[in-house]
């Protein structure tokens, strides 16, 4: 190929540079015959295009490299965005010396800002001085662009600046003349955090990426295309999904300057004050060639201003409007918020040419759990035993708080292990490692932040620990926990699985202790409500009660709602006497509830009730509740494995005959027989305390004597509760 016909750029694979001495230069090593097709010889700059677009020095050197490959130290890969594998672009390009840099510290490595101040000062070369030490490395000699990554100092305590402007633009090399600015850059604690960091987030972060990097990396795109580019960027999800950190993300490696605003920290007292500070803001932003503003807790500044009482905050938000609105002369400036309550937010924000974009940030699945497991148990010592594909798959609506919080109680676990006593040995420390045992203590130990509000402790119980009731166990299994465990076979069986089952039966036929043992051997989450705690005497409240339990439940699918007693929230509409209509307010709102749960897989509604005949008939229609189980009354095969199960544990005389028990109790249901060997055991033990009164006593043991006279008080019991009924009738 001529010289006249040689390419503007080559594509070549990337490959990790070997590691170099300190005092070497970082430089891109290419083969030979790579460098003649693009006219050079060795020591020229060149143009990495990848993601995001760098320049580096080629090596003179001749070896090393293959032919079509081009090698790479991690801080050159870091600045365009690829791994070893990738491809990325080569171009020749001429360089100039730069007039200015403008750096940005991007590590959280000095709090005191005189200490600051006089460490740059040293490090740039303006000691006031010259005893003052001078760091070993210098910028002199180093290419850069807007956006890059540079590090300095040594490698176990260097410090890593963005490159945030250049002048002149494009290209520029370091050179002893260069002046070097530090830029104001304003980021909360903690916020130097890579995208390698957040976990679970893919598909969010590659949007979030897409809005915000792309216009400030590559602006002709949108000229272009004619079009303006995107203003505003809204995520919203439950707090501890990963809004803020996402946020962090986008403030080290989109090269820009950021802006962390936190919304309560705008209202002002005085008159006029919360105005001009968001005016401020915008002006900060103004003044760099890109910004990017980050609103947390946006509804704190920009609630509803159709439900807020406030002055304040009908001013601010009208402020933010017409600051949002002349972002398009002001440069390259994006909005970014963020919310745990959106529907809060003034509607007037949520609207394109504002925010033009709104991101939901939902629990990761299984994969994303796992990423975030990793994440956060990569600097702790595990043993062998720890699957952490096994925690992500127990793990389900955790979100990455949750599963950070989890990753710290297993290590609290492990340090409540080590000894505590003056003289520990360091050695014990050094062999200290979590296992997983610690993990499920700490799984045990752990409530779900999404919901803690809405959730009650509930007794375990098993299959196992259920007499009789197999259809009940069958039909549960099949609707509930089939559906929640393999998703993956019903999508390609294409069945779709119930929504809605309720339990019916008469009191004390085991409907609870099914919810419970269901809750048990699934391993979802489960949220149980009781009905008449959503009841309020305040108009709109128990709807309110209803919606926000459904939230929970989407937010941390896959989960079983459990409505205990739902005929005292769900009422057959009409047969109310008064002006209220609670109860026909709260059916229609259950219904559109159900009807909504079609978009969101995953949670499945379980309800018991003695009394279905007073349920509304739109609950009981397919879609809906499509599974009713109606639990009998056990027969006798059924109550002689619930009196093994209850008796299990107690010391029983060998003349004590459990069939013929189970034979004379025809009629009963399981809390009767449960109740029988309760109080068979009490009386027992009340013989053994009259006949030995002293702390020596006999070995108890259950006579049946003690069981007759248990099933004459049941029994006497029940014939009342039937009289009672029949006067009630």
């Amino acid at each position: 190929m001529s010289q006249a016909q040689s390419p503007a750029s080559i594509e070549l694979r990337v490959q990790r540079a070997p590691l170099r001495k300190k005092e070497e230069r970082l430089l891109a090593i290419m083969h030979p015959t790579d460098k003649k097709r693009l006219q050079l010889k060795g020591g020229e700059f060149v143009l990495l295009t990848g993601t995001y677009r760098t320049t580096v020095q080629l090596t003179e050197a001749d070896a090393e490299a293959a032919e079509g490959v081009v090698l790479l130290a991690d801080q050159h890969r870091a600045n365009t965005g690829v791994e070893p594998g990738d491809s990325i672009d080569v171009a020749a390009i001429p360089i100039t010396a730069a007039t200015s840099v403008t750096l940005a510290p991007i590590s959280n490595f000095i709090d005191n800002s005189s200490h600051q101040q006089g460490w740059l000062a040293r490090f740039f070369h303006r000691a006031e001085s010259a005893s003052a030490p001078i760091a070993r490395e210098s910028l002199s000699g180093i290419p850069v662009m807007q956006g890059d990554e540079i590090k300095t100092g040594e490698a176990d305590s260097s410090i890593r600046y963005r490159v945030v402007q250049t002048i002149p633009e494009g290209p520029v090399l370091i050179d002893s003349a260069t002046q070097i600015h530090l830029a104001a850059f304003r980021e909360s604690a903690g916020a130097s955090v890579s995208y390698d960091e957040v976990g679970g987030l893919r598909k969010e972060v590659a949007r979030v990426r897409e809005m915000v990097e792309l216009p400030m990396r590559h602006p002709e795109i949108f000229q272009h295309l004619g079009i303006a580019p995107p203003r505003g960027l809204l995520l919203y999800g439950p707090p501890g999904c990963g809004k803020t950190l996402i946020a962090r993300a986008v403030a080290r490696d989109s090269g820009a300057h950021f802006i962390h605003v936190n919304g309560p920290e705008i209202i002002q007292k005085h008159y006029g004050e919360s105005e001009e500070l968001l005016r401020n803001l915008f002006a900060e932003a103004q003044r760099y060639e890109s910004s990017i503003l980050f609103f947390d807790e946006i509804d704190a500044i920009a609630p509803n201003r159709e439900t807020v009482l406030g002055d304040v905050e009908k001013r601010v938000v009208a402020q933010l409007l017409a600051l949002m609105d002349g972002i398009e002369s002001r440069g390259q400036i994006i909005v970014l918020a963020a919310t745990n309550l959106p529907n809060n937010v003034d509607p007037a924000l949520r609207r394109p040419g504002r925010f033009d974009r709104e991101i939901a940030i939902n629990p990761p699945n299984k994969t994303g759990r796992l990423e975030i497991l990793r994440i956060h148990s990569r600097a702790m010592p595990l043993t062998l035993d720890v699957d952490l594909e096994v925690i992500a798959a127990k793990t389900h609506g955790f979100l990455g708080a949750d599963l950070a919080a989890l990753c710290r109680e297993a290590a609290m676990q492990c340090a409540r292990g080590l000894k505590r006593d003056a003289d520990l040995e360091s050695q014990s420390i050094e062999t200290a490692k979590v296992s997983s045992k610690h993990f499920e203590q700490a799984l045990a130990e752990f409530d779900l932040s999404t919901t803690r509000q809405v959730s009650t402790e509930i007794a375990e119980a098993r299959w196992d620990q259920i007499g009789g009731l197999n259809r009940a166990k069958q039909m549960l299994r099949e609707s509930v926990e089939w559906p929640l465990k393999y998703p993956e076979r019903f999508a390609v069986a294409g069945a779709v699985p119930a929504r809605g089952i309720l339990l019916t039966g008469a009191p004390g036929t085991g409907k609870t202790l099914l919810a419970r043992a269901m809750a048990t051997e699934s391993g979802v989450n489960f949220i149980s409500v009781k009905g008449p705690e959503l009841l309020s005497k305040w108009v709109g409240d128990s709807e309110r009660s209803i919606r926000e339990v459904f939230r929970k439940a989407r937010q941390s699918a896959p989960a079983i709602l459990f409505f205990d007693e739902i005929d005292a929230i769900a009422p057959m509409r009409g047969s109310e006497v008064g002006a209220s209509n609670i109860g026909d307010r709260m059916v229609g709102q259950l219904l559109l509830e159900l009807d909504g749960l079609e978009t969101t897989p995953g949670v499945v509604v379980l309800a018991a009730s003695n009394r279905p005949e007073l349920l509304d008939a739109a609950l009981l229609r397919p879609g809906r509740f499509d599974v009713t189980i109606q639990l009998e009354l056990p027969a006798e095969q059924e109550r002689l494995e619930i009196l093994r199960i209850h008796t299990a544990a107690m010391s029983l005389s060998e003349e004590v005959s459990l069939e013929k028990l189970a034979a004379s109790t025809e009629g009963m249901n399981g809390a009767e027989l449960q109740s029988i060997c309760r109080r068979a055991v009490m009386t027992s033990i009340a013989d053994s305390i009259s006949s030995e009164p002293d702390k020596d006593f006999s070995p108890i043991c259950v006579l049946p004597g003690h069981f007759t006279l248990a099933y004459s008080e049941v029994a006497a019991s029940q014939q009342k509760n039937i009289r009672k009924a029949h006067l009630v009738e």
